[in-house]
């Protein structure tokens, strides 16, 4: 013990000449990486960090980045939260240096101690920590704004931290930080948001002192793609009870849905309307609540199914992954079902569409068909349904599915052995396979398949086959031996050599 205090002593009294800094912050680094985890304990407690931080107050890089690492071995040493708890004020001190490694390693120590509670509780009472937290919110590192705004958000989604950060003072610091520019105030709104949709305590206190409205006003800009940025934030707000209440009471959804649903697209509305924008956030709300939005706002199904043989791609190809992401489950596929022949219509479109859409959307238009053809519920009578959206993609609609099933590009082979997989999966698929000449004896074909991706996707399909009751005994037979030899499995092939006469 004599010794490490001696120790310990001498290269703390060494950190006081500053020509002798760099060689003792070495020395302290590589002495606490080769001790064992408990004697490194004993040393950090012998230790006065605060003499370390001192370190830092120097315009020499590879003495600043030393004394981190040093910090940084000595912090990983203590308890959880005791970081938060000793070193509080300089850590505050570090948020303000000018050099970002050292912001990071701070902020970096803070929200690895807010795992504590008692830490978090700490954290939440020292209003000028949290101001320069908000403040690194606004750096240029984009990795101390990121790990800035994981703290906020941490603290904003307990009940003393949001009451901290809803406080005059906090609220002067996300004031002043998101007059920096547009991008740190859209930061600032997605940190607001995300803290919303995890609490709702939480969010009714931004709701409260005005800041969810603040977000909302931004919709009113003349700057579309500024605007575009508003709408895709809010959209997990959408997703949540609370959030899409808010939303709906509030006339945002009419407002979102009055803009898309212009007839007559200007100039600014084709350009919000070729970013995923509002229909990729009404397409989430309504992937959650498909019936309700559907009951409420019916002119978004027609905006998708007029929009489908839109001459802009991007649409389409907006409008592809948000009916695929509707129909994903029972619920939604039953909204899409009650809209009667609009939904065949479009899929009756999508399949003529497929040959002249370029690979990329070709391949949307699949994954589309795959979510609405998919089922893993079985309930509801919902094969039915899908039954009859199969047999509208065309007269041969088998035919069109191993067009892509069998296509030698590896992407659109494995978009054609999804919407298979997805036939596949149910009774009157598995029918249709059994009655199309040649199928099965291609699936069990190993030698067909070369790519990983889809040896297991044509193995996932035939692993449903082999629970199938429509199959003779035989068939079932080959169908459950090639699922007991596994995807990758290889056949040996046994050379026998014949030695013939002379």
């Amino acid at each position: 013990m004599a010794l490490r205090e001696e120790w310990c002593s001498e290269n703390l009294s060494k950190l006081l000449q500053e020509e002798l800094r760099i060689s003792t912050l070495s020395e302290l680094k590589d002495h606490l990486i080769a001790l064992p985890r408990d004697e490194a304990v004993k040393v950090v407690d012998r230790l006065q960090l605060p003499l370390i931080f001192d370190c830092l107050d120097d315009s020499n890089n590879d003495q600043i980045d030393l004394a981190c690492e040093v910090l940084t071995l000595c912090m990983s040493n203590l308890t959880v939260g005791e970081t938060a708890s000793k070193y509080a004020a300089p850590l505050e001190k570090m948020l303000s240096h000018p050099y970002s490694p050292v912001k990071l390693m701070a902020l970096t120590e803070l929200e690895k101690s807010m795992i504590s509670e008692e830490a978090l509780v700490e954290v939440s009472k020292r209003i000028s920590l949290i101001n320069n937290v908000i403040t690194c919110i606004g750096d240029n590192n984009l990795g101390v704004a990121k790990k800035a705004s994981n703290i906020i958000v941490t603290l904003g989604t307990t009940i003393p931290g949001i009451h901290s950060i809803t406080k005059p003072d906090i609220m002067d610091a996300f004031h002043a930080c998101m007059a920096i520019s547009e991008v740190v105030r859209l930061r600032i709104y997605e940190i607001l948001v995300k803290i919303s949709v995890i609490s709702e305590h939480s969010f009714n206190k931004l709701r409260e002192i005005g800041f969810i409205s603040c977000i909302i006003e931004e919709l009113n800009t003349n700057d579309v793609l500024f605007r575009m940025n508003i709408v895709e934030i809010l959209t997990p707000l959408g997703m949540c009870d609370h959030g899409y209440a808010f939303l709906d009471e509030n006339k945002i959804l009419s407002n979102f849905l009055s803009i898309i649903c212009i007839s007559d697209l200007d100039k600014d509305v084709s350009l919000l309307l070729s970013q995923p924008g509002i229909a990729k956030f009404f397409g989430n709300v309504a992937n959650k609540r498909p019936l309700e939005v559907l009951s409420k706002y019916p002119r978004f199904y027609d905006y998708l199914f007029d929009s489908i043989e839109s001459d802009n791609l991007t649409i389409v190809a907006t409008v592809l992954d948000t009916l695929g992401h509707i129909g994903e489950s029972n619920q939604g596929k039953n909204a899409l079902y009650s809209t009667g022949n609009k939904i065949f219509d479009v899929i009756k479109t999508i399949s003529k569409m497929l040959g002249s859409l370029p690979t990329e959307l070709k391949i949307s238009a699949l994954n589309c068909i795959e979510n609405l053809l998919h089922v893993s519920e079985h309930k509801d009578n919902i094969e039915l349904t899908t039954k009859r959206w199969f047999h509208a993609l065309g007269e041969n609609p088998m035919e069109i599915v191993l067009r892509y099933a069998k296509n030698p590009f590896l992407e659109l082979k494995l978009a054609g052995l999804g919407v298979l997989k997805a036939v596949a999966g149910q009774l009157w698929g598995q029918e249709t396979i059994k009655n199309t000449p040649g199928l099965i004896e291609y699936l069990l074909d190993r030698s067909v398949e070369t790519a990983k991706e889809c040896k297991e996707k044509k193995y996932e399909i035939i692993q449903s086959l082999a629970l199938s009751p429509v199959f003779d005994h035989f068939t079932t037979e080959r169908l459950n031996s090639y699922v007991k030899q596994g995807p990758f499995y290889v056949q040996a092939v046994t050379e026998i050599a014949i030695e013939g006469n002379e």
